[in-house]
Parts: C-alpha cells; structure tokens; sequence
C-alpha cells in the first residue's frame, strides 16, 4: 500500500458507540483529525501487525525458551562455582538473569495480547465472536500477569531470607562429621543431627554478621552522599 495512492473507494461501516468512541478518543490521543483518517490508519496498523504475526509468535516463544534455559545454566554454574569467594558474582548472575526473565515475561503478556487479537480477528467467523475471544483472553492474561507478579514476590522474598545461607557448606558439615564419627552408618542420626544443629549455629551467626555489614556499608554510602552537596 502507497500513502500516495489516491483515496477513491466508498463503502458504508456501521458502528456502535462504544466503537465510534473507541476510535475517536484513539484519534484524539494521536491527534488524527478526523474519524475517516482514524479508521485507515488503525486498517493499516492491523495489516502490518497481521502480515507479521506468525512470525513474531514464533520468535517469542524461542526467546521465551531461551531465557529459562540461561537462568537455569547461570544456577547451576553458581552452584560449582566456590560459593564463599563467587557468592557476589552468582548472586548478580542471577539476579541479572531473573530481571532478563521477568522483561521477557512481560513482554510475552503484551505481545500474547496483540497477537492474540490479530488471530481472533483473523481466524473468528465473526466480529462479535472476535471480541469475545478478546475479551476472555484478556481477562486470561490479567490472571497469568497476577501470577507472576506473584511468583516474582515470592521469589524475592526466598532470596532475602536465604541470603548469605551457605547450602554448601551444610553438606561439608554432615560429610566431616560422618567421616570422624566411629558410628556405623546404620546408627549415625544423631551424628548428623548434631552436625546439621552445628552448621546452622554458624550460618546464624555469618547471616547476622553480614547483614551487619551490609548495613553500616549502606549508612557509610548515605553519609557520604549527604556530604556530597555541602562540599561544593
């Protein structure tokens, strides 16, 4: 289609007024000076966004793919990593890739709409039929976005509480004190027990000590940027 190409061809469209307003107030956002030339370019938009639908849904659910893939390659690589000397770097991976994540599942809700609408209008017998498959997939897609934001505050939660807890070390524990005890495997509960009590006394006590730390390096960074303006 040409911009250029004279507009020549007339037809009759009916619409209702919650339709008409729809495209009015869409045209009047984008200061489209009239109903007819609102009309032709939401057609326009809608061809374009048809023409390459297929396409898109195909890439996004191999992007969608992949970033589950890399989330799950940069958690197992912290896992073999020396957590202790690697805990800031494994936990910026990680983080990194949880954000990559979550713009990638937000940006699949968006595009799940669009393209959703393109099919409906595409695919449905009619326009009435169209906007009921809208409208359930619509109020499908809140209930996916409420359960993400869900899981995502979940998840961050999980991370704050776990944070500094050293898993690793929990099995190093357990190995040590099996290996030293003069117990038959068959009769070492308590030897474990004890080991798992032992190893939790210390990962109290690390917690604590870096969220100590934690803090007075963020009071330290707050009183510096304080002082910032009063020296100039």
């Amino acid at each position: 289609m040409s911009i250029e190409e004279p507009k020549t061809i007339k037809f009759q469209l009916m619409l209702s007024e919650a339709e008409a307003k729809a495209i009015d107030d869409w045209g009047a956002t984008n200061s489209v000076r009239s109903r007819a030339e609102a009309i032709r370019r939401l057609c326009t938009a809608a061809l374009e966004l048809d023409a390459h639908a297929d396409a898109i849904d195909e890439v996004l659910g191999s992007l969608d793919s992949q970033s589950f893939t890399f989330v799950e390659r940069v958690r197992e690589l912290s896992k073999r990593t020396d957590h202790r000397r690697n805990e800031g770097i494994a936990l910026t991976a990680i983080r990194a890739s949880e954000n990559l994540v979550n713009l990638v599942n937000d940006l699949t809700i968006d595009l799940d709409a669009v393209l959703g609408a393109a099919i409906a209008i595409r695919t449905a017998n009619t326009l009435d039929q169209a906007v009921e498959t809208l409208r359930k997939n619509r109020r499908r897609l809140q209930e996916s976005s409420r359960a993400l934001a869900e899981k995502r505050a979940k998840a961050r939660a999980e991370r704050e509480r776990l944070r500094y807890i050293d898993f690793h070390n929990a099995s190093k524990w357990i190995e040590d004190a099996v290996k030293l005890s003069e117990s038959d495997i068959n009769n070492a509960d308590d030897v474990v027990v004890d080991a798992v009590k032992a190893w939790l006394a210390e990962a109290k006590a690390i917690k604590a000590k870096r969220e100590h730390e934690d803090l007075a390096r963020e009071e330290e960074r707050r009183r510096q940027q304080d002082q910032a303006p009063r020296s100039k």
